[in-house]
C-alpha cells in the first residue's frame, strides 16, 4: 500500500493532470473492471469498493505471463502484467490510461495521456523540452522543477524525464515526456505511478511503449 505521504503527494500532482483532461475532453465517463460506470455528474455516493488488491511487485516484474494494451484512439501500445487491469476514459481526447492500484481516484492517477502542448500554451508548441521543463508553470500546485534529463527508452522512443517540487516542497513522481516521431506539438506523458517497490515493474512497461500512427477509418 501507498503510504500517506504518496497519496497526498499523487492527489497534488497527478490531480492537476486531470483537470486537463477535464478541460478538454468531450465525455469524463471511467470504466472500471466491473463494469460500473462515473460520468463525473452523480450527486449520490460512490459505492464501497472493496480494498484494494495487494501484489506482489516483484513476482509481477518477472512474470512472463504479460499481455499488450493498446490506446483506444490506438496511438500507443506497451506490455503489462496481466494481473493489472487497464482502466480507459471513453471519448476522452488525452487517450488517457492508468491502473488502480493506488487508494485515490483513478480520475486522479493517470499513467498516460497523449498531451497537447498548444492546448497550455500555444507560443510552447514544438517545444517539447522547454514543455517538459515548464509544465509546473501551469499548476498552482507546483513550485518549480527539480530535477531534468534526457531519457531514451529502449525501443528509441526520446524523451525527458522530470520531476518537480510542490508548494508544501514535496517532490513529486517522476514523470516522463516522450516525443511522438513527426509530431512536435504533442508528447507521450508517461507518470510512475508505483510504490518504489515497483520499481523495475514500471522499468519494463515504459521500455515496452510504443507510438503508433492510428490507421483512418474506412470511409463508409
Amino acid at each position: 500500500m501507498l503510504s500517506l505521504a504518496s497519496i497526498a503527494l499523487l492527489v497534488v500532482f497527478l490531480g492537476v493532470v486531470f483537470f486537463l483532461y477535464m478541460k478538454s475532453s468531450k465525455k469524463s465517463e471511467v470504466v472500471f473492471p466491473a463494469g460500473l460506470n462515473y460520468t463525473g455528474t452523480e450527486t449520490t455516493p460512490m459505492p464501497t469498493t472493496p480494498p484494494k488488491k495487494e501484489y506482489n511487485w516483484g513476482q509481477l516484474s518477472s512474470a512472463g505471463d504479460w499481455g499488450t494494451f493498446v490506446s483506444q484512439r490506438k496511438q500507443y501500445t506497451f506490455n503489462h502484467p496481466k494481473e493489472l487491469y487497464p482502466l480507459i476514459f471513453p471519448g476522452d481526447v488525452n487517450d488517457s490510461m492508468t491502473f488502480d492500484i493506488a487508494d485515490v481516484p483513478v480520475q486522479l492517477n493517470l499513467m498516460v495521456l497523449v498531451e497537447n502542448i498548444s492546448n497550455y500554451d500555444p507560443k510552447l508548441a514544438g517545444q517539447q523540452e522547454k514543455f517538459a521543463k515548464d509544465y509546473w508553470k501551469f499548476f498552482g500546485g507546483l513550485k518549480q522543477m527539480n530535477t531534468f534529463e534526457p531519457y531514451k527508452t529502449e525501443k528509441g522512443l526520446n524523451g525527458f524525464k522530470v520531476n518537480y517540487v510542490t508548494r508544501s516542497g514535496a517532490i513529486t513522481n517522476d514523470s516522463y515526456f516522450l516525443m511522438i516521431p513527426g509530431d512536435k506539438n504533442r508528447v507521450i506523458h508517461f507518470v510512475n505511478i508505483f510504490p518504489k517497490e515497483a520499481e523495475i515493474l514500471f522499468t519494463r512497461i515504459l521500455n515496452s511503449l510504443d507510438f503508433k500512427i492510428p490507421t483512418p477509418e474506412p470511409t463508409k
